[in-house]
């Protein structure tokens, strides 16, 4: 595994670089940040992809591309990190609703929503200056306006509540156990009725340019924009539909290839990476009959024209702070917030294929991505998304956890690609001390829980070559029972995806980072040192190990999400 395959490291060659923005002017900046919903590593133009990203992949040039930032397994954990700074077991997701079990629900740091531990973003930022906008989905607490993002600071936000829904304006839920979540809000009021013509990813752009655009000063804005592509149901406009046509034909190999040797031409990975055939788990395109190769290169042409869809709305709100001259006093900072999705829909949501197709969706080859179609990227093009790494999301493999950030604009002073370690927690502090504002020690008369992450600013300003030194303090993070501990190259990890017996998993990422070789047996030792290193850390965060089954089950989803904080 590479060091830094590309870091201007002085401040005087970095204002020479043509490719590196000029430090902020000593006003405020504005800071954007958008976060994108289970999108694999690879599928940027700028990480090696084949689908069309020009506008994300400006900013990755004129900023600095991390190859090693790590998110949770799962999406709201990540959300809940990124904006508060606190770990997952103490910002109110240390497990994502409704995935509580009966002693996990509504205990200290489980509320399934964030908790009054916390300060978000937008509470700090609104109360030092700043304008603050959301646009997007926040799947962070739904029971009532105290819990939307406008209660939690943000002045003027659009929203979709739950984890995710159909893009369209019917907006189905993901499931029976998200109806009671499934809805949109603008500000502190619920949606009653989208438009004829709605697609959220437009829709989300378009709230977060109106709320630019009404701004009658000149105080700094903090924009959260955070999409929900490309999140399953895939769903996509008839206009963009065929835009990729023909493109996945090849099948999973071939794109897995090609990717692979565009990442080592891009100095993304050691040129040592070997070819990550995947993980087994899923069919290999070989084995498929040529009606399901059929459909699943549909699949993934699908996939491919939300993301560039989604480039197309950021090129539109970049253009838009361009024209208000607002452009070069802006960061931006651009995430996925972990790995691909596996999963099929009628297993991951319902239970069962019955109970899908009691739905009546037309998953036809011709319908497939519009109105009435419900279906997933599947886990095999999952695996290829996450090149060159394993696994997918909900587990702790690099797959899942290991995700694109980009960071560009004002006051980054660096450009090219990294492999420095960063947390999805590290966003938060980054972001306030780019705005030059201190996190309280205590917010609406609660002290706030400690901050788990760790300011990247002067990474991003050529002050120092490491955000975290994980061989001094190991990086420990959990989701859903899966479990990570990173010291230097070596990680432990584990969870039943990972090994069926529940046992840990010892990887050496520099020699092995397609995770395909346990070092358990070999290194005893270390294991134990690294197992000490989560004791540690499961007891000062407040884990508690998931028993048993999904209590909503028990007690049904509408009574589930009537949590309360205690």
């Amino acid at each position: 595994m590479f060091e830094v395959t590309k870091l201007v490291s002085t401040l005087l060659f970095a204002a020479l670089s043509s490719n590196a923005y000029t430090q902020s002017s000593p006003s405020k900046p504005n800071i954007m940040l958008i976060v994108v919903d289970d999108m694999g590593y690879s599928d940027l133009g700028s990480y090696g992809g084949e689908i069309r990203t020009p506008n994300i992949d400006k900013l990755a040039s004129n900023g600095i591309r991390f190859t090693r930032f790590y998110t949770q397994p799962m999406c709201a954990p990540t959300r809940a990190s990124i904006l508060t700074g606190v770990d997952n077991h103490q910002n109110g997701l240390g497990a994502m609703a409704p995935l509580h079990t009966k002693n996990q629900y509504m205990q200290p740091g489980y509320e399934g929503f964030l908790n009054d531990k916390v300060a978000t973003l937008a509470e700090v930022l609104v109360s030092n200056g700043y304008h603050t906008y959301m646009s997007g989905k926040w799947h962070l607490g739904s029971l009532n306006s105290s819990q939307y993002p406008y209660g939690r600071g943000f002045e003027k936000s659009f929203a979709q509540m739950a984890g995710g829904s159909g893009y369209f304006e019917d907006g189905d839920p993901l499931g029976p156990y998200d109806e009671p979540v499934t809805f949109y809000v603008k500000n502190d009021k619920k949606v009653d009725q989208l438009p004829k013509d709605f697609y959220s990813t437009k829709d989300f752009t378009d709230h977060m340019i109106q709320f630019i655009k009404d701004s009658s000063d000149e105080k700094p804005f903090f924009g959260y924009l955070a999409y929900t592509a490309p999140h399953d149901p895939l769903h996509i406009t008839d206009d963009y539909i065929n835009k990729y046509k023909g493109e996945y034909d090849i099948g999973y190999d071939s794109i897995r290839k090609s990717r692979l040797e565009r990442m080592k031409d891009l100095d993304l990975i050691d040129q040592s990476v070997p070819y990550n055939a995947g993980t087994g788990n899923f069919p290999k395109w070989k084995s498929l009959t040529d009606d399901q190769k059929t459909i699943q290169a549909r699949k993934m042409e699908i996939y491919a024209s939300m993301i560039e869809y989604l480039d197309d709305q950021l090129g539109h709100l970049i253009q838009v702070i361009k024209d208000m001259n607002r452009f070069e006093n802006t960061l931006f900072i651009f995430m996925s917030d972990n790995g691909p999705n596996p999963y099929e829909s009628a297993f991951y949501y319902l239970g069962d294929v019955d109970a899908f197709n009691k739905k009546g969706y037309d998953n036809s080859l011709k319908n497939l991505g519009r109105k009435n179609s419900f279906t997933s990227l599947g886990g095999s093009w999952a695996e290829v998304t996450a090149t060159p790494y394993s696994y997918y999301k909900t587990t702790t493999g690099e797959g899942g956890i290991r995700a694109p950030l980009i960071i560009s604009g004002s006051g980054v002073v660096v450009d090219g690609i990294t492999d420095t370690t960063v947390h999805a927690a590290d966003i938060y502090p980054t972001i306030l001390e780019y705005a030059n504002v201190e996190r309280p020690e205590t917010f609406k008369g609660k002290k706030l829980n400690p901050l788990f992450g760790q300011s990247a600013k002067p990474f991003l300003e050529a002050k120092t070559n490491n955000i975290r030194n994980t061989e001094i303090t190991p990086l420990c993070f959990e989701s859903g029972g899966h479990k990570a501990v990173y010291q230097g190259y070596w990680k432990l990890m584990q969870g039943s995806t990972i090994n069926e017996n529940g046992n840990w998993v010892l990887i050496n990422l520099k020699t092995d980072p397609t995770e395909k070789v346990d070092l358990s047996a070999e290194h005893p030792a270390r294991v134990k040192r690294m197992t000490t290193h989560w004791e540690d850390y499961s007891k000062a965060y407040g884990y508690i190990a998931p028993e048993g089954k999904m209590y909503v089950l028990d007690i049904g989803a509408e009574e589930f999400y009537k949590y309360e904080q205690k």
